[in-house]
């Protein structure tokens, strides 16, 4: 679970310094924006899938807990993108086209979902072994850990990650006006049509950073009924499915949760 204005507000910040330090330049594409944003919440789109499969009734409680099952959730699936701008790099084809689905992918999305998150990201999960499983890393998550759904919201809300994802949100805005007055005052007229989809960038953002800053709801700020920790620490199909040496280290950690 995670929020989309942040994924993508650091996928842009983090290709856009890049950029700098590659070109020298300020200006980036402004097409380079949307295919970010794109990379950068495109594990989410797992979302879709659970909102077909739940016959429209998706319910961000505690079960909704993709990161444990969903393909898309598994870094590795990824990485021909990987694999991709190595060779483009190599051979001097577009390079910086192609690292923006690795920053979006990586910096972006699963970076973010490592740090404050309700379980993490399991780094070294095998896609293609599905009953088989990897530790979870998940850092900077006192007040996070063990949440899911609405209530890993609210918490994550009254978190220092949230509050600089909110800054670097920020700071994408003005970045984004930036390219927008570049345009304004450099190109001619009739070739300042880019503006128009900047633009929606902005509403995008501000419309999502105000409901982000809005209060959560009493109930989300409430204990869970099945308590916190009610996912993967306790789930014996995950536990069963690591190697006997991470078994034996979550069995330690999480004693009394199994007990």
């Amino acid at each position: 679970m995670s929020r989309l204005e942040h994924h993508s507000a650091f996928g842009i910040l983090f290709y856009y310094l890049i950029y700098i330090i590659w070109t020298g330049s300020f200006i980036i594409p402004s097409y380079y924006f949307h295919a970010i944003i794109y990379f950068s919440i495109l594990p989410d789109f797992d979302a879709i899938y659970y909102f077909i499969k739940s016959k429209g009734r998706l319910k961000l409680n505690m079960k909704y807990q993709h990161h444990l099952n969903s393909l898309s959730h598994f870094p590795i699936i990824f990485s021909p993108v990987i694999i991709i701008f190595i060779i483009c790099l190599i051979t001097n084809f577009y390079p910086l086209y192609s690292l923006i689905s690795v920053i979006g992918i990586y910096c972006g999305h699963f970076l973010f979902d490592t740090i404050a998150s309700g379980d993490g990201i399991m780094w070294g999960k095998n896609p293609f072994k599905r009953k088989k499983y990897a530790r979870f890393i998940n850092t900077y998550s006192d007040k996070t850990d063990g949440y899911h759904g609405r209530y890993w919201d609210a918490r994550y809300r009254q978190t220092k990650m949230f509050k600089l994802g909110t800054v670097v949100l920020i700071v994408v805005l003005l970045i984004i006006t930036l390219h927008i007055l570049n345009l304004y005052f450099t190109v001619e007229p009739s070739l300042r049509n880019p503006r128009s989809s900047l633009y929606s960038l902005i509403l995008f953002f501000i419309i999502f950073l105000y409901f982000g800053l809005r209060k959560p709801r009493e109930k989300w700020l409430k204990e869970p009924p099945e308590g916190r920790y009610s996912d993967y620490r306790v789930n014996m199909k995950y536990i069963n499915g690591l190697s006997k040496k991470n078994r034996r280290k979550h069995i330690k950690k999480y004693q009394s949760l199994l007990e």
